[in-house]
């Protein structure tokens, strides 16, 4: 089961693709799934989500504003992630592995671009899995692996 959001003429060329690979999904598992919205289900998993998440998204904001100011895209509430965009110095890759090295993980974010080696500067922190209290201290390492590949001026806006 799936969707597409997409400009109609591709939406098209989608459905004949797939008409030629498989004529539909199987029926148990479209039952399941109309019975799966019609009792309200995903309502309630959405509303789960949201209670388990939103205090975690509050500890990383939190935590991003502190170390990283003016990095952030910060999401409206309803996603798992911040994109984060360094100076135009920063790559990401580097820091990426110098993280890594303090038992931190974040995601490069070039390969999400038409024109990567443009945006180096760019990656991504989740959270969704990331227990609470391990938010802050994890922030704090990002921030000294930044300072030690950066420096303490690039990662606050200062002027070196």
């Amino acid at each position: 089961m799936g969707f597409l959001v997409a400009p109609a003429e591709f939406v098209a060329e989608m459905r004949a693709l797939r008409r030629l690979m498989l004529r539909h999904p199987p029926g148990n598992n479209q039952r399941v799934v109309a019975i799966f919205l019609a009792q309200g289900l995903h309502d309630a998993l959405i509303a789960r989500l949201h209670r388990s998440y939103l205090p975690r998204w509050q500890a990383l904001a939190a935590a991003v504003g502190r170390h990283f100011p003016g990095w952030a895209r910060m999401p409206v509430f309803g996603g798992t992630s911040f994109w984060m965009s360094g100076p135009a110095g920063i790559d990401a890759r580097e820091l990426a592995a110098r993280a890594l090295e303090l038992g931190v993980i974040i995601e490069p974010g070039d390969i999400c671009f038409a024109r990567p080696a443009d945006n180096r500067n760019h990656f991504r922190l989740g959270f969704s899995s990331i227990p609470l209290d391990r938010i802050e201290p994890g922030i704090e390492r990002l921030a000294e692996a930044s300072d030690s590949l950066f420096g303490r001026a690039a990662r606050l806006g200062t002027p070196s």
